[in-house]
């Protein structure tokens, strides 16, 4: 079997998006799959760009290197539907499946992102979303659709608590106002008031890098695990982050700061799993009740295992294998 993935990007570049990728592939190559990747920052690279005209470039792009669409048995698409459109109409009986992974950091949603994923929807063969909250917010169809909240890889070896640095805080996502940094900045200015010594890494980029400057080190855009080894509380700005955190027996934060970030969070299996808020202070109240709850990071590691990246796997190779 051969399956073709297209993706905004991929590696090295890192992201959510990225590693989901990165980290079924081995799974479907086990399974004796061949993949092929086209992403839009490698096809487009060294292109001369046009305002306005970036996707029919893409297309001409993708056009060029249509003998891969054609020995593709199935279409695996990551959020860009978009730019395999005029494709589907092209290899009309091509198994096509788009998972969708997210949110376009606008909110309300502008009404041409739902209606663009609403033809996604409508002329993929099957999708999958990685939240339930998608299919309220893009008011999706539930046939031929799956639920899934993304996946994990274990440590080789189950964490220690006693090897964890104390007071020890790790961020993970963008460092924009959507992930709900602000108030977890707020959070450690309250750590401040009370004379908790404590230190603090930053994992990943954003416009807020120079707010953060004060409170730790910004690391960038790195592979987070090195860190979480170490930390001992993890802000997580998405499924991935919360995944890992827990994964590494971290106490996961996360903060919403509109009604479709509440629902991101609470309506899914991590809403009791961590601490959550729309403001400093309860976040910070949550906080201390989530380390209150016994084996509270004994239950989240074993709800991580269940979300597993080979788990998730096994998810594509059954849709793909579906008539």
């Amino acid at each position: 079997m051969r399956a073709l993935i297209i993706t905004e990007s991929y590696l090295p570049n890192l992201g959510g998006v990225e590693k989901h990728i990165a980290s079924i592939l081995p799974y479907l190559e086990k399974a004796g799959w061949q993949i092929d990747i086209l992403n839009k920052k490698e096809l487009i690279k060294g292109q001369a760009q046009i305002k306005y005209l970036t996707l029919l470039k893409i297309w001409y792009l993708i056009f060029q290197k249509r003998s891969l669409i054609k020995k593709a048995d199935v279409i695996f698409i990551h959020d860009v539907f978009i730019y395999y459109l005029p494709f589907r109409f092209l290899f009309p009986k091509k198994k096509t499946i788009t998972t969708f992974h997210g949110f376009e950091k606008i909110y309300p949603i502008p009404r041409k992102n739902i209606f663009y994923k609403k033809i996604a929807q409508k002329l993929s063969s099957q999708t999958i979303s990685i939240g339930r909250y998608i299919n309220k917010y893009y008011s999706l169809a539930e046939k031929n659709n799956y639920l899934s909240y993304g996946g994990v890889d274990l440590p080789q070896a189950e964490m220690e608590i006693e090897d964890k640095e104390k007071n020890s805080f790790l961020f993970v996502g963008r460092l924009e106002k959507d992930t709900g940094i602000s108030i977890f900045l707020e959070f450690l200015d309250i750590l401040i008031d009370k004379k908790v010594n404590f230190s603090v890494k930053f994992c990943g980029r954003g416009p807020l890098e120079k707010a953060c400057q004060k409170y730790g080190q910004i690391l960038g855009e790195v592979e987070v695990t090195k860190y979480l080894r170490k930390s001992e509380v993890c802000f997580a700005g998405g499924y991935l982050s919360i995944l890992e955190a827990m994964a590494y027996k971290n106490f996961p934060l996360a903060a919403y700061n509109s009604r479709l970030k509440k629902d991101y969070l609470l309506d899914s299996p991590f809403a009791n799993s961590i601490a959550s808020a729309d403001n400093t202070r309860d976040l910070y109240q949550n906080y201390l009740k989530l380390k209150k709850q016994k084996n509270i990071l004994g239950k989240n590691y074993e709800l991580a295992k269940n979300h597993s990246f080979a788990k998730l796997a096994d998810l594509y190779l059954k849709l793909a294998k579906q008539k």
